[in-house]
């Protein structure tokens, strides 16, 4: 949101995220908009992720794996159901 004074009197401007149902997918412009807008929130799913992954002791602040232990149901021998 932006403030703008008019004599005195704030205006906010309250900007609506983009979807793809509200995207004019024919303007350039909103489309770099759209753009920028779904990178920024991929970027912070990536941070979140990461975060969580150092938080469980799986990798260091630098991105090391820090471990190579697989999971219970990945370990050879394990019971698997796939579903299929």
């Amino acid at each position: 949101m932006t403030g703008m004074p008019y004599r005195g009197i704030s205006f906010m401007i309250q900007k609506t995220e983009l979807t793809w149902a509200t995207v004019n997918t024919e303007d350039p412009a909103e489309m770099a908009e759209f753009d920028e807008q779904e990178e920024q929130k991929a970027g912070e799913r990536v941070k979140t992720a990461f975060k969580r992954l150092r938080d469980l002791g799986i990798v260091a602040a630098n991105g090391e794996l820090l471990t190579d232990e697989l999971p219970a149901d990945m370990r050879p021998g394990a019971k698997r159901d796939f579903g299929g």
